[in-house]
Parts: structure tokens; C-alpha cells; sequence
């Protein structure tokens, strides 16, 4: 068996290997037996062995070999491989490393009775930690300078799939990390606790208090919501809390993050009770009790929820939306419309009545705003685009066609058309396109088809009748034709245009 090691020039650490590691290489890295089936000979590339048999095999197939079923794959299945991460460590000079390699096993297609048994060992980082510093060094490619340390400081991700991790609890023991109890199961999980522990070498007091925790959600960064200070020398500085209210916490058996959060943003508030922690995180997730605390009394407004969720209970009125969604919208709506946000507005009386009355005249308010900006919009495009449409607008003995001139006409050609031309309303007063409906002769009310042209181009974008289905037949043609004599139409009209403003 032979092993080529790669990436080993000008590395930056002299790399201690575990023992005996080829050999686990070789028993935990999956590699095929390949058999050439005309003439029944065998190689087994893991324990580096040609053998003849005479059984019959397909390929796939998985037989006993060496005392375990190993899968057979025929020499014209090439190439073939197999890879594995694997991870260790050791321990020099007050420093941990943390080696990650990958070995790779090929099969080319050689002839099996001279098949080479070589597998490729690739050393792809090292990670460094030490009390003063904690870093990585990572291969990046011959063509990229090979071996560079992290600009940053910073672990990368190790897990790029399943990983071989060689470390155990008992190396970890054996270093300045020992009483730290390193989770050393996942292999990236437990290199970047490593680097978090021997930065901050108060984690050992914060598990030894129950809040592992906080270290997990900043190991994978999930908000804790509380700012733990981690120079902190004491559990009390650490959490921003007094011993009082650790041992409060405590007594209460609210000693765990979600409480300790809560009571955090209830104590800026006032004195806190255990009821209290109870009710506002019944009512609120921790991530809205950290929003809103930094504004809401939470325990007012919690019981507040209750009260309008019991008279909502005696209604006979069915509400979908839930008690805090229609609060979230009643207020949102009272800032627009710029009320004072004093106790009378907050917390009405009848939440579902109070939100009724101002979501009408904040709808009355939109409406205002939206016919305001229409007016101008309307006012805008009758002045510079309008004109040149209108110019456009023709009639014969079967067929009229027009452009739409106003919201109101985009809405109705939508409704009695089925079609979304309504929503085209702003792209077309602003120029972006022209939209015209086409009406037979005599039913000049009655919408008939919906078209689209794109003026910059002078073609023609969409032609639809009712619900978007094609239109008549011929009535396209007549559209194309309208078109071209439109396009003549307006170039004479541009170049008179031109020789009277010269």
C-alpha cells in the first residue's frame, strides 16, 4: 500500500500524525473490489491483494471477502474513487492542533492484475489555538500561494460532509482545556468551542452555572437576546444582573436563558414577579420580547392581550386575525395618521372596535393620497403623452380603436375584459408603454380586445380578447396594419414638427 502526501511544502506547522494512521486510513476509507470478469481475476485495493475466482459476479454485487461483505465493481467501471475527511489532533507547547486532511483512493482503469495501490492524503488546514491566539491556516492551491493564514483570525467551517474525527475527550483532558468538557462529537462544533473556550476562559464557570446554552448559541449564532459581557470575571457581570436577582432567578427555577432574557427587559419596567415572566412569555416569543421590550411595558400590554382575548370569547364576531396582529396593525395605523401614542390610544377599551374605526380613516387617508398622486400622474400624462396617442386613434367601417386615457377606463377595460391591464396604469402614464382597445362599430362601449404597443419600437407587445384568449381572426391582422400607417403617420407628423421649429 502506498501513500502520497500532498500540500506538504513549505508547511507552516511541523504536523504530528496519529498513530497507526494509514492503517485507519486504509480500514475506514470505502474502497471497491474490481474484478475483471474475462479473466477472473480480483483485486482488493484495500488490503492491496489480486486474487482468481470462479463465481459467477455482477457488478454491484456484495459478497464476503476477508470475513466482510464487500461491494464488487467490474474494470470498465472507471474512473472509481473514494474519499474521506479526516480530523485530529495534538498537543505541543501549550498549543492545540487541529489537522484536517482528505484522503482520496482512484481506480483509472489500469489492468487489475497490476493495479497500484496508492491513496493521496491531502492536508487542507491547520487550526492553532492557544490562550493568547486562536487562527487557522488553510491550503489555498499552488495557484493561489499555498499556505495562508487567516486574515481574519477566524475558524472556517470544517463539516463539508462526513468527517472522521480522531480527537477524544481524553486528548482534549490532557491539554489547558481540560476542565472546559468539549462537546466532541461534530467535528467543526467541537474546533470552534476549543477556540471560544481558550478565548474566553471564564466558559468554564459559565456551564459549571447552567448556561452552556449561551456558549451553544454562540458557537452556531443564535440570538440569546440578553448581551452577555464575555470578559466578564462573574456570573453577575457576565448576565448584566445583580446576585439578587440571580439568586431570584434561581429560586424561582428561572435560571435558563429565555427567563433570564424576559426578566432582563421587565426589570426596566419596574419591580418583576414570577407571574410576570410567566405571563409576558405565555403571550410573546422571546425574539418580540426582545423587540418590543426595549419600548412595551410587557406586562401591561400581556395582560391587556388577555383581557381583549376574553371579551373577544363572549362575541358572538369571529376574528381571524389573532389578538397581537390586529394590535401590531392598530398601531401601525395610528402612527401613520399621527396620533399621540398615549395610554387612551394604546390600550382602548374594545381593541376590535378601536381598530375598525381607525383602519377606515386610515384607508380614507391612502385613498386621498392616491387620488392626489393620480391627479398629478393624469395631469402629467394628458400634457406630454396623450396628445401623441390620440394622434394615433382610427376608425373604419368595422373596427375603432383608441388609447385608454385615465385610471377609471384601465380599471373598467380590466373588469369587463378579464385581464390585468388595470396594473399597467402607471408604466403607461409614465411612457414606459401605450395601451388602446379595440371596439367593433356599434358596440363602441363594449370591450372587445386589449392592446399593448411598445412606441420606442413602434411594434406590437400584446393582442388579446376576452380573459387573454386570441382574438378573432383577422382582427390581428388589422392591428398590424393600423400600426404601420400609424408609424407613417406620426414620422410625417415629427419631421413637420422639425422643419417648423428650424
Amino acid at each position: 500500500m502506498e501513500y502520497i502526501y500532498r500540500n506538504i511544502e513549505n508547511i507552516p506547522v511541523d504536523i504530528e500524525y496519529p498513530d497507526d494512521f494509514e492503517n485507519i486510513v486504509t480500514e475506514s476509507l470505502d474502497k471497491p473490489i474490481i474484478y475483471n470478469r474475462f479473466k477472473r481475476v480480483a483485486h482488493c485495493p484495500r488490503f492491496g491483494e489480486t486474487f482468481d475466482y470462479i463465481e459467477t459476479i455482477r457488478k454491484g454485487d456484495w459478497l464476503p471477502y476477508r470475513g466482510q461483505n464487500r461491494i464488487f465493481m467490474p474494470h470498465t467501471c472507471h474512473p472509481l474513487g473514494s474519499g474521506k475527511t479526516y480530523l485530529w489532533m495534538f498537543y505541543r507547547n501549550e498549543t492545540i492542533y487541529f489537522v484536517v486532511a482528505y484522503a482520496s483512493w482512484i481506480y483509472n482503469g489500469e489492468e487489475v492484475a497490476d493495479m497500484r495501490d496508492v491513496t493521496q492524503i491531502y492536508i487542507e488546514r491547520i487550526v492553532c489555538i492557544s490562550r493568547e491566539e486562536q487562527f487557522m491556516y488553510a491550503y489555498q492551491g499552488a495557484y493561489r500561494g499555498g499556505w495562508s493564514r487567516c486574515q481574519d483570525g477566524s475558524i472556517y467551517l470544517i463539516d463539508k460532509g462526513c468527517v472522521h474525527n480522531l480527537v477524544t475527550i481524553e486528548q482534549l483532558q490532557n491539554t489547558f482545556l481540560k476542565y472546559m468538557d468539549i462537546y466532541v462529537r461534530c467535528a467543526d462544533y467541537m474546533i470552534k468551542e476549543a477556540a471560544l473556550c481558550a478565548k474566553y476562559p471564564q466558559i468554564e464557570f459559565i456551564k459549571k452555572a447552567g448556561l452552556e446554552d449561551i456558549v451553544r448559541c454562540k458557537i452556531t449564532r443564535c440570538p440569546v437576546y440578553i448581551r452577555p459581557n464575555w470578559r466578564a470575571k462573574s456570573i453577575p457581570e457576565f448576565l448584566g444582573l445583580t446576585h439578587q436577582d440571580i439568586e431570584k432567578l434561581k429560586n424561582w427555577d428561572m435560571f435558563n436563558l429565555p427567563s433570564i432574557s424576559t426578566y432582563k427587559m421587565l426589570v426596566n419596567h419596574g419591580k418583576v414577579k414570577k407571574s410576570h415572566i410567566e405571563l409576558v412569555m405565555k403571550e410573546f416569543h422571546i425574539s418580540a420580547i426582545y423587540q418590543k421590550g426595549k419600548t412595551e411595558n410587557l406586562v401591561r400590554l400581556a395582560t391587556y392581550f388577555n383581557k381583549q382575548r376574553e371579551k373577544r370569547k363572549a362575541s358572538d364576531t369571529i376574528r381571524r386575525m389573532s389578538i397581537q396582529r390586529e394590535y401590531d396593525d392598530y398601531i401601525r395605523q395610528l402612527e401613520e395618521l399621527g396620533y399621540p401614542l398615549n395610554d387612551y390610544y394604546r390600550y382602548p377599551k374594545d381593541l376590535t372596535e378601536a381598530h375598525d374605526r381607525i383602519s377606515e380613516e386610515y384607508l380614507a387617508m391612502k385613498d386621498k393620497i392616491r387620488k392626489e398622486a393620480d391627479k398629478k400622474r393624469q395631469s402629467k400624462f394628458e400634457k406630454e403623452f396623450l396628445p401623441r396617442l390620440e394622434k394615433m386613434s382610427w376608425r373604419d367601417s368595422e373596427y375603432l380603436i383608441r388609447p385608454l386615457r385615465n385610471r377609471t377606463e384601465f380599471n373598467k377595460e380590466g373588469r369587463s375584459n378579464h385581464n390585468c391591464v388595470a396594473s399597467y396604469y402607471e408604466r403607461a402614464t409614465d411612457g414606459g408603454t401605450s395601451i388602446f382597445v379595440l371596439r367593433k362599430v356599434g358596440a363602441e362601449e363594449e370591450s372587445f380586445v386589449t392592446v399593448e404597443v411598445d412606441l420606442k419600437t413602434m411594434k406590437l407587445k400584446q393582442c388579446y380578447g376576452k380573459g387573454n384568449r386570441l382574438p378573432e381572426e383577422g382582427v390581428k391582422e388589422w392591428v398590424e396594419k393600423w400600426l404601420v400607417r400609424m408609424m407613417k403617420k406620426l414620422k410625417r407628423a415629427d419631421k413637420a414638427t422639425m422643419k417648423g421649429a428650424a
